[in-house]
This record gives structure tokens, C-alpha cells and sequence, in this order.
């Protein structure tokens, strides 16, 4: 998908990258910016397809991470914890700009994985796949503690398409901010990426979070690296029911870039502050049923 700034003018380009380094909600886009600035072609889409052999070169991956026994043990979220961070490192996202350190008796497992790792498999057959493995560690009790209950991608896909079928795939639709106040893995909000450009998912747990993030990376492209002048995307860690310590683990990260593209000083923020405009934000959200923002999902 080609997606040329056309001609957006270079102030306007300014002003919304100052806003957004800033932490601030950035002016309503004008209607005849996003017509001249988005492409004419629809958002191209992804049929989704479970494949054995694509989900088993991630399980074989995981198991080659400890020197010795299987990777669903004790250990089990250190090594999928490690195996992330390794896969986030190669596709070079700016919040993991050093190979991350091998967990206690897993030496050489960056090696193994350079060995193991085949991303052809994920590209061609397109799937939650860790919305599939993560149930298996350790049973139930797990689930139960972490609060993960993966949707099935075929309701997730069904979901999507229901609420985006009135919006007759115009470019105006395209710009609409889905909320996902419970992501996980991001099966819903991968699915809403056949339709929209611009989404925040929340969760509490940030493992899930960076399955997620990786996911985009390979699917969603636009929610791995936001565009940033349409605004309202990020993965956000903390509890949607409270709105309280929020951590963006997605969009700061990509802040020096954008700031580095308009030739804006990147100022630092406080964190309070950071927090509190960051609740202010989702608090509108949440609260608003705007004509660009989707309804907010459960799950």
C-alpha cells in the first residue's frame, strides 16, 4: 500500500508533529487533507489462515531457547518474554535497540533462533498465532491468572466486518480510531486493520502487548509504525477500568523519528504529566461515541 503525504502542506505537517511530541490532542484533520492525502485504492486486505506448519516453527523456536528440556515449564513466560524482545530487536522497533540478554541456561539461543526462525511462514498463512500458543502455558491456572481469553480469529473477523459495513470503505471511514480496552494479542484489532488506519489497544499485561506489537509488525503495519499525522494509535500498558499508569510500549518509541522528519526539538515530558494527558485522552475515548472513533470492544 502506497501511502504518499501528496499534499498535505509541510506547516500542517509541522504543527500536528508538535502536538503529537508534545502529548497533546492534535487539531481535527480537515476532511480535504485526508482526500488529497490518502491513496484512492482500499485498504488492501489479509484473508487469514491458520497454518500447523507456521504455529510449530514458533513452538520449535521457543523450545530451542533453554539449552535443555521444553520451553512450557516454569520458565515458560521468561523464555517467550526473551524470544519477543529477539523478534522486536531483528525488525528493528526503537524501544529494543539491543539484542536482548539470554535468560539463565539458555546460552547460544539467539544463534539457535537465527537458525530456527522462518518469518516466510507467518507472511504466507497470516494468524494470531500467539493467541494460540499462550492458552498452552501451563493449563488453565495460567489463563485464569493472567485474565486472557483469546478470541477466535473467525469471530474476531466477524466482528470487523459488522462494524464496518456501513462505512462503504470511504477514505474518511479509513481514518476511524478503534479502542480495544482488553488487546491481548491483538486478534481484533488485526482483523479492524482490513478497515482502519488509526487504533489504541489496552492491556495490563505487557507480554500480550508485545505479542501484539510483533503481530502488527508482519500484518498491520500502520499500527506497528503509526501514521502519525492521522494520530490516535498506540499499544498502551495499564488498566482500562481505572485509566490510571498508562505506558505507551508502541508510539514514544517512534516520537524522536516523527520529531526527527519535521525538524521539531523533542522536548522531554514528566511522566505525571505524561499520565495525566495520556487519562485525559482515553477518558474522551471512552466516554465519546465520535463519528472518528468506533464503538469500544470487550472481550
Amino acid at each position: 500500500m502506497q501511502r504518499g503525504l501528496g499534499g498535505l502542506p509541510h506547516e500542517r505537517l509541522h504543527q500536528e508533529a508538535i502536538a503529537l511530541i508534545e502529548n497533546r490532542k492534535p487539531e481535527a484533520i480537515p476532511q480535504f487533507v485526508i482526500e488529497q492525502t490518502l491513496p484512492e485504492r482500499e485498504i488492501p486486505q489479509i484473508s487469514w489462515g491458520y497454518s500447523e506448519q507456521a504455529e510449530k516453527m514458533l513452538l520449535d523456536c521457543l523450545d530451542a531457547i533453554p539449552v535443555s528440556g521444553g520451553w512450557n515449564s516454569l520458565s515458560s513466560w521468561t523464555y517467550l518474554r526473551y524470544f519477543l524482545h529477539w523478534l522486536l530487536f531483528g525488525l528493528g522497533h526503537p524501544g529494543y535497540k539491543e539484542l536482548p540478554p539470554e535468560p539463565q541456561s539458555c546460552q547460544g539461543a539467539s544463534m539457535r533462533l537465527y537458525q530456527l526462525f522462518d518469518i516466510s511462514y507467518l507472511l504466507m498463512f497470516p494468524y494470531d498465532y500467539f493467541g494460540r500458543i499462550l492458552p498452552q502455558i501451563s493449563g488453565k491456572k495460567a489463563q485464569q491468572a493472567t485474565g486472557f481469553f483469546p478470541t477466535p480469529m473467525v469471530v474476531s473477523d466477524f466482528m470487523a466486518q459488522i462494524l464496518s459495513a456501513d462505512s462503504s470503505h470511504s477514505k474518511l471511514a479509513r481514518i476511524q480510531t478503534t479502542q480495544e480496552p482488553c488487546v491481548g494479542t491483538g486478534s481484533l484489532l488485526l482483523t479492524q486493520s482490513n478497515h482502519t488506519l488509526c487504533a489504541i489497544g489496552i492491556d495490563i499485561n505487557r507480554d500480550l502487548l508485545e505479542c501484539a506489537l510483533f503481530q502488527f509488525a508482519l500484518y498491520a503495519p500502520w499500527y506497528y509504525f503509526p501514521i502519525w499525522w492521522l494520530g490516535n494509535t498506540d499499544l498502551i500498558c495499564g488498566n482500562s477500568l481505572t485509566l490510571e499508569n498508562f505506558e505507551s510500549i508502541n508510539t514514544k518509541f517512534w516520537l524522536p523519528i516523527f520529531a526527527d522528519i519535521v525538524k521539531v526539538k523533542l522536548e522531554p515530558i514528566d511522566n505525571e504529566t505524561y499520565q495525566e494527558n495520556l487519562k485525559q485522552t482515553l477518558q474522551k475515548l471512552k466516554n465519546k461515541h465520535q463519528d472518528s472513533v468506533l464503538p469500544i470492544w470487550s472481550c
